[in-house]
């Protein structure tokens, strides 16, 4: 398949995931082109040589070629032969978009892999593979297939995420709250998860140290619907993070509910805090309009000194954390 979509000597990098629970027609030889230039695919484009399948063991070539979601970018070259910054260039932006793509929700997947190589006289030569870091779920999530229209989506917010990452010592609290928020969607405990959760969304509140919860539950109602209910939800989110960052047991942030119910709800202000997270972030990327508020901390300390509308306004669509069940 190689040789009907790309140039006939290119380095490429692809991402090929096992078990994608995805929106896309079942047929091998499906392919769609990005607006970026990224291809979508459902099976792996190309064939493995003895070699290579030996090289990297029976149950890596398996999840290869069982692989049902495939994003595949390239770029010409005139020495294909050689593994060098090209490679890597085109690896980390396909990382970036699969990391992206999770703000939309979670992809639900048994496995990733990422592979470098070329393309040339013909043949695919693959030059390294690895497996990327699992992505799970908060218990009690709602299933949600990805389609092309997400993977677009996560294409327009690289655009911002690739600003944000080039602009060296600006958007430092952004970047690091990105990583924080990456780190939260990779941890399977429920405790681990809301406290990077919460850890993520106070990168971007700059609380003042002393301050944090009050600062924290105010502003998030900036992200999200202000209410009484969104009220409770911030701050019993904050207690549980305090509880997990302290080591304490969670259930002492919930001790007004019923035992019964306790687990329930801990689980359902973890996804709310994700849910809230990932909106935030997601929206953050795409609109100039907003990220020009977060560039430095001086930005962001004028952008909260703002009254509560006029800040609101400049946000634009808020989370109704009420619906996020």
């Amino acid at each position: 398949m190689f040789d009907k979509i790309f140039e006939k000597r290119v380095k490429f990098a692809l991402v090929a995931v096992k078990n994608a629970y995805v929106e896309l027609p079942e047929d091998e030889n499906f392919t769609h082109r990005l607006t970026d230039g990224t291809w979508i695919l459902t099976k792996i484009p190309m064939e493995i040589d003895t070699g290579w399948k030996e090289w990297i063991g029976s149950l890596r070539y398996e999840s290869l070629t069982d692989s049902n979601f495939i994003l595949v970018d390239s770029e010409g070259t005139s020495n294909p032969e050689i593994l060098d910054a090209q490679h890597f260039d085109l690896e980390r932006k396909l990382i970036h978009l699969f990391h992206i793509l999770q703000l939309s929700g979670v992809l639900e997947y048994s496995e990733a892999n990422i592979v470098v190589g070329s393309f040339y006289n013909g043949n695919s030569d693959v030059r390294r593979m690895s497996k990327l870091p699992q992505f799970f779920f908060t218990g009690g999530y709602t299933r949600k297939p990805v389609n092309i229209d997400l993977i677009e989506s996560a294409v327009r917010l690289q655009k911002g995420f690739k600003q944000i990452e080039s602009n060296g010592n600006a958007f430092l609290r952004v970047k690091k709250g990105f990583r924080v928020l990456m780190d939260g969607l990779k941890e399977k405990d429920g405790e681990d998860r809301i406290h990077e959760f919460v850890r993520s969304l106070e990168a971007l509140i700059l609380p003042d140290i002393g301050k944090t919860k009050g600062q924290f539950v105010h502003r998030c109602q900036t992200f999200a619907k202000a209410s009484a209910k969104a009220k409770q939800i911030l701050e019993e989110a904050f207690d549980l993070r305090s509880m997990s960052e302290h080591l304490n047991n969670w259930e002492k942030a919930l001790e007004s509910y019923p035992v019964n119910v306790r687990e329930e709800t801990a689980l359902s202000r973890t996804r709310q805090m994700e849910r809230l997270a990932c909106l935030s972030y997601a929206r953050l990327l795409e609109y100039q309009s907003i990220t020009q508020h977060f560039i430095s901390e001086k930005d962001m300390e004028y952008f909260w000194a703002l009254p509560d509308d006029q800040r609101k306004q400049l946000w634009g669509d808020q989370a109704d954390l009420n619906n996020i069940l």
